[in-house]
């Protein structure tokens, strides 16, 4: 049965998509970045074909037939070259350039390690990104493009695009799952992503490890080390967290637009407005809205997360640079500079965190792991540091285990 994939999008990714199609900045991006890309004709299509292997249906019959089987599915008519990469881990991409083919890459261990559904699956997604013309909002590209050192689009837009790029995520994966018409084969193909395990030795428990998305809030991790991009912060990445995105398609699996894809009964099955609810709530888990939204609980959340983010940063040695960064990477370039009297600053801190016990617990689960992220910046964490973040953890209600865990996770993070 075919089905359209503009059916199954997710509705976040549509009312967004929406949003940023009609924002004069993304509009302005979309220009330059095409300006840039002219005139370099197939440049990426170019370099596989010099360094990657064309696989053609006398090379493999099996895979051409199921890269045809998801294009019927779907209704994908346009002409697909698929390559693969001499890669030692699980990776795939699509690419389509102006004009040209879609173009498919699969990494060679992959090829090798998955089942023919879990193969259905990952072709599926990345044929859902083509088919949905998710390149036509080319990210990260577009939330970071600068000229004279002046963004684009501003810093609430470019957390919109990164909200838009996960839910595309989603959309995608639904296609796949569409494609795999097997959910125990997509959701075991996101353990072993997630992973980079097929062996044996490990069997897949996929409802523990969905359950992981319910340790988020409480749990989360610092990085290793502060990077060069944003893509440190949750709210800067295009994907969403591995168990988000399995829970995400394990509910679609219930549903009756998926139940009549494989010609199944859909007695009992789940409406697909209550999937859009998990995933609306699970996806907040990775927009901390309190960072550009407009309102009294989250000026109060931001005018918090500055305070203690100065306390941190100076509690041992004074403020660093890199901490002041990452403040400023989080609430906008208004708190790029260090406070003349960061004591006086700082002396607000206990009224500040009394204020926002009138917030929900997730929005104050988000500002600790945002407060670490700052203390954890310049690559360690002090005494004085973590007594603070203590302290304000405590004060918001959060349990001291989060911060040693952020922390532990952020100084071994190989464990």
């Amino acid at each position: 049965m075919k089905v359209d994939p503009k059916t199954i999008q997710v509705r976040r990714e549509k009312t967004l998509r929406q949003e940023l199609g009609e924002d004069f900045g993304v509009k302005k991006a979309i220009q330059r970045i095409k300006e840039l890309r002219g005139g370099k004709g197939y440049g990426y299509r170019r370099s596989l074909l010099s360094s990657a292997l064309r696989l053609t249906r006398s090379m493999s019959p099996e895979i051409a037939d199921t890269l045809n089987q998801c294009k019927e599915v779907i209704g994908y008519n346009s002409p697909v070259e698929l390559y693969v990469t001499n890669e030692p881990v699980f990776n795939a991409t699509c690419y389509r350039e102006q004009g040209g083919p879609t173009v498919l890459t699969i990494a060679s261990r992959l090829l090798e390690a998955f089942t023919p559904a879990e193969l259905r699956f990952v072709i599926g997604h990345e044929l859902g990104h083509a088919a949905l013309d998710h390149y036509a909002l080319p990210m990260p590209i577009t939330a970071t493009l600068e000229e004279m050192g002046i963004p684009f689009v501003p810093r609430a837009t470019a957390l919109k695009l990164y909200a838009w790029c996960r839910s595309a995520e989603l959309s995608a994966d639904r296609i796949g799952l569409i494609c795999a018409q097997d959910a125990e084969a997509a959701a075991s193909g996101f353990f072993k992503l997630a992973s980079g395990m097929s062996s044996a030795r490990v069997k897949p428990d996929l409802a523990t490890f969905a359950k992981q998305v319910e340790s988020l809030a409480t749990a989360p991790e610092a990085r290793e080390k502060i990077r060069d991009d944003d893509v440190y912060l949750d709210c800067f990445t295009t994907h969403p967290y591995s168990p988000v995105r399995v829970r995400a398609c394990w509910a679609f699996s219930r549903t009756s637009e998926y139940l009549k894809s494989l010609g199944k009964p859909t007695d009992g099955a789940m409406s697909l407005d209550d999937v859009e609810k998990i995933i609306d709530d699970d996806m907040a888990l990775m927009e901390p809205t309190y960072l550009q939204e407009k309102g009294d609980k989250s000026d109060i959340l931001r005018r918090l997360l500055f305070t203690a983010g100065i306390a941190v940063a100076n509690a041992y040695g004074g403020i660093e640079p890199t901490e002041l960064e990452a403040l400023t990477k989080l609430l906008g370039p208004d708190h790029q500079d260090a406070p003349k009297d960061a004591a006086k600053v700082v002396a607000d801190l206990d009224a500040r965190i009394k204020d926002a016990l009138e917030v929900p617990l997730v929005s104050r689960a988000q500002l600790v792991q945002h407060l670490t992220i700052v203390a954890a910046a310049d690559g360690k964490v002090q005494d004085e540091e973590l007594a603070i973040m203590e302290k304000v953890a405590a004060g918001l209600g959060v349990d001291s285990y989060v911060i040693h865990q952020t922390i532990r996770g952020a100084m071994h993070p190989i464990d």
